[in-house]
């Protein structure tokens, strides 16, 4: 059974957008798990910091991945930069300062943003939008 343009255009689009929210979970998971302190934590909380570090490096990889196949897939530069900007934000922030309330900022600022450019692509039912 083949796929019509339709089909392929909305497997395409759906595919992105699971990968938009697989990163944003990741790094809300991350962000959880290493949580944050005032003070430098016991050894084996760092520990688990460094955990959460781990999965939040693993969620701005796939955000930045889904930033380039936004591009690639011809969507406007803004809703680029808005599955760009938890991976940009959350991981700047958490190679700054891992122990502060900095990542928590940036996923506050980027998740809205990332979530508005999902939206763009399924309200504009998965067309390019590029001319």
């Amino acid at each position: 059974m083949e796929l019509t343009e339709a089909g392929r255009r909305w497997a395409s689009a759906a595919g992105w957008v699971l990968l938009v929210l697989a990163s944003i979970v990741m790094i809300a998971y991350g962000i959880v798990r290493g949580g944050w302190h005032l003070w430098l934590p016991s050894p084996a909380e760092q520990e688990e910091i460094w955990l959460g570090s781990r999965f939040i490096f693993a969620g701005c990889a796939l955000s930045l991945a889904a930033a380039a196949w936004s591009h690639v897939r011809g969507n406007p530069v803004w809703v680029t930069v808005c599955v760009a900007l938890p991976g940009v934000l959350v991981g700047w922030a958490d190679l700054a300062d891992p122990y502060s309330l900095l990542r928590h900022l940036g996923a506050v600022v980027a998740f809205p943003l990332a979530l508005a450019g999902a939206a763009e692509v399924i309200w504009a039912r998965g067309y390019r939008q590029r001319s």
